[in-house]
């Protein structure tokens, strides 16, 4: 079966890539899964995880308001439609396997997770914490645009480098104080 192509635009003049207007970084798995190991060596995993929620929430936010714009996707659509980007370009197979806007909640799965395969299940342990604040800023976007108050939060609840069959992060919506 064909896969759908990602567009990418490479301006002549600056050698930027684009896909939907937005500029990109096209990296091999293994300089990401390196710099996480580099990095979690120097301030450890809880370090790392709390460093990346922030920066990957907002990212994913930024990143959802501009794609709704550029496709007219509503918000759990775009929401789906930037988990499919992430499969596109390598990160693994990204599904929303339950969602409910008005309770604030979701659960994402991830099949072949670039992190999982490149620590291998002898890690013995989580390691693709780094999706936890994308998928947080994507759910943030749907309830952002439902007009629904509080903060998502997301945690990697099960992962293929624990001995998993497949990653799985769970969405929850924190009442804000």
């Amino acid at each position: 079966m064909a896969q759908p192509q990602v567009p990418i635009d490479v301006d002549p003049e600056t050698g930027i890539w684009r896909t939907d207007g937005l500029p990109m970084v096209y990296l091999p798995r293994h300089f990401l899964v390196n710099m996480q190991k580099t990095v979690e060596a120097a301030i450890g995993p809880d370090g790392y995880r709390a460093m990346l929620y922030g920066s990957s929430d907002l990212s994913a936010l930024q990143w959802c308001r501009a794609e709704a714009k550029t496709h007219g996707l509503s918000p759990v659509e775009t929401f789906r439609h930037y988990l499919k980007r992430l499969s596109q370009r390598g990160y693994g197979q990204l599904e929303i396997t339950s969602l409910d806007e008005v309770a604030g909640t979701a659960t994402v799965t991830v099949r072949n997770s670039a992190f999982a395969l490149g620590y291998g299940p002898e890690a013995g342990r989580h390691v693709c914490y780094v999706f936890e604040g994308s998928f947080g800023g994507g759910m943030r976007y749907v309830l952002e645009m439902a007009g629904r108050p509080g903060e998502p939060r997301c945690r990697e609840v099960a992962c293929a480098a624990n001995g998993q069959p497949e990653c799985r992060f769970e969405l929850r919506c924190e009442a804000m104080a």
